[in-house]
């Protein structure tokens, strides 16, 4: 759910969480039957209602109004803009993860994008092999040893981990671009990015909604399986395509599982 919009450093952070648990639902996966360590489910589930009530009534309309009055080039090149300028963010959890040629590469990226890409922009890197990467304190924390520590939904900021909180918060040291802009420039980009992040993903998120018996359990699933990948490097982990690998059983199971227990109670 799109965060509440705060001052300085920490507003990166709660965008970057906001997005994060929007596109969780947009990442193509399988679900498969583990329960994962989501020992706080009871109050997930009720911080997931919050944070999808907010999402249908006030971030969804929101982001479906913008793409209703911009084409879809500009959405798209709002987004390669903050790709870019989270080169640092990259850059340096390559390095800290001892990935000294990825490093190389996210260099090579921002500055071709930066340049021929008009201030990222446009994407011109992509076309010459050099792909987005997606790199954050959270898979430096896990590729240096340290556990996720339970699932955990954060109220207006969605799926995490307390590895993943403590990374974000690291990650937004790194975005220097809120050194100096002044704080409405700050808040303002970070709002309408959370809206466009949101307006993009709109059609993966709602087909997720109604194809899920049970939404919570997606993402949750959803959001475990794309940090793993992301933390073992599997490719096309983000490229938002494909279609939706649903087990309906594991669904219903735990659904039945839920009516028996609320029937003991």
């Amino acid at each position: 759910m799109t965060p509440l919009l705060f001052h300085g450093r920490f507003q990166r952070a709660a965008g970057c969480v906001a997005i994060c648990a929007m596109l969780g639902a947009s990442i193509p996966t399988t679900v498969n039957a583990q329960s994962n360590n989501d020992p706080l489910q009871g109050l997930n589930r009720r911080t997931h209602g919050l944070n999808e009530r907010l999402d249908r009534f006030v971030l969804g309309p929101v982001a479906r109004g913008w793409a209703t009055i911009t084409p879809e080039l500009l959405r798209e090149s709002l987004r390669n803009f903050d790709n870019n300028i989270r080169f640092p963010i990259v850059a340096v959890n390559n390095i800290l993860q001892w990935k000294w040629r990825a490093a190389g590469r996210e260099t090579a990226r921002f500055a071709v994008n930066t340049t021929v890409g008009i201030l990222g922009l446009r994407d011109p890197a992509s076309g010459m092999g050099l792909e987005l990467q997606i790199e954050d304190m959270g898979q430096t924390l896990a590729v240096w040893g340290v556990p996720a520590g339970p699932y955990i939904v954060l109220p207006l900021f969605g799926p995490s981990n307390p590895r993943d909180a403590v990374g974000l918060v690291a990650d937004s040291f790194l975005a220097v671009y809120w050194m100096y802009a002044p704080f409405y420039v700050s808040l303002g980009y970070n709002s309408l990015n959370v809206v466009n992040r949101r307006a993009l993903a709109d059609r993966d998120i709602e087909n997720a909604r109604k194809a899920s018996l049970d939404f919570y359990v997606f993402l949750r699933d959803a959001y475990f399986q794309r940090r793993s990948a992301l933390i073992r490097d599997m490719a096309d982990v983000d490229a938002g395509e494909g279609v939706y690998e649903i087990d309906d059983d594991l669904y219903e199971l735990e659904d039945e599982d839920e009516a028996v227990d609320d029937e003991n109670e």
